[in-house]
């Protein structure tokens, strides 16, 4: 073979095999049509309510989950899309925040437009858990704690690599559109929350490779003081978020029920009030 046309062989086998194999490449098949969100926190993200039987008589294709662990009941395997049914978070989980967010969303969003939820969430979680640069210690520090627990069984000891991982496997199928918080319980009153919450939101973006303008983060209040919620002073703390995350928005949790048995959890309904709030936040924002 000429000594030239050995050169432009080579060139042409390099670059095929650097763009077949480019993870960015990937993402140009996504469907822009396919609206996914990151969503995070503890028990009230994950769920911690019996689902009823009018959470179970239609399930709507159009609104999946993306299986960030292995489940057993319904079986599922991590990194795989699913219709949303519950349990959508985790095995130990329940009827949740996201549940009534993806019923809404589709419900509200032409019939062309999938929604996608990719969520990590572990009951009692301290936010520290999230923090790539925390998490570590904090499990050291309390392995005996049911959440340290879950994080090593569900998510590999390392929750906020699992909700990256699975992100980045959601962006070759969607385009994440916004993220979903709700913790607080486990850092009651914490001054520092909102900057610690801020660190984990820049962190996504910049491993994600996403951009602030494009990134609204939602974040819920606790159970009220008037529904017996226990945690009910963290909500002055997550006013703040406006004006540590410019792109935060509130979800309030104004009358909505506790479950009567502890005063930490939502009630069924009030998960389902819950979850249609982010639902019609997230519209208002993200609608043209």
């Amino acid at each position: 073979m000429p000594r030239n046309y050995h050169f432009l062989f080579i060139i042409s086998y390099l670059s095929f095999s650097f763009f077949s194999s480019c993870p960015i490449g990937a993402q140009t098949h996504a469907d822009p049509n396919f609206h996914i969100y990151l969503c995070f926190g503890q028990s009230n993200m994950e769920g911690a309510a019996r689902w009823e039987a009018v959470d179970t008589q239609y399930i709507e294709p159009r609104f999946q989950i993306l299986a960030t662990t292995d489940f057993n009941s319904p079986q599922r395997t991590m990194g795989q899309w699913y219709p949303a049914q519950c349990p959508i978070v985790s095995p130990a989980g329940g009827l949740g925040m996201s549940d009534y967010f993806g019923r809404t969303m589709v419900a509200a969003l032409p019939d062309s437009i999938k929604v996608g939820v990719v969520a990590v969430a572990i009951g009692a979680s301290p936010i520290e858990l999230f923090d790539k640069d925390t998490y570590a210690q904090k499990l050291k520090d309390n392995p005996k704690e049911l959440w340290a627990q879950r994080a090593k069984a569900y998510y590999g000891g390392n929750p906020y690599q699992r909700l990256v991982d699975m992100g980045r496997k959601a962006q070759q199928a969607g385009v994440i559109k916004g993220i979903l918080l709700h913790q607080g319980c486990s850092n009651n009153g914490d001054p520092a929350w909102p900057q610690k919450v801020k660190k984990i939101y820049e962190d996504l973006l910049a491993d994600l490779g996403l951009e602030a303008a494009d990134m609204p983060l939602f974040v819920g209040e606790t159970l009220r003081q008037e529904q017996g919620g226990a945690c009910h002073a963290h909500n002055t703390v997550i006013a703040q978020m406006p004006q540590t995350v410019a792109t935060s928005h509130i979800i309030s949790s104004a009358n909505c029920s506790g479950n009567g048995t502890d005063p930490w959890h939502f009630s069924a309904t009030g998960y389902r009030i819950m979850g249609r709030r982010y639902a019609l936040e997230v519209l208002k924002v993200l609608r043209p």
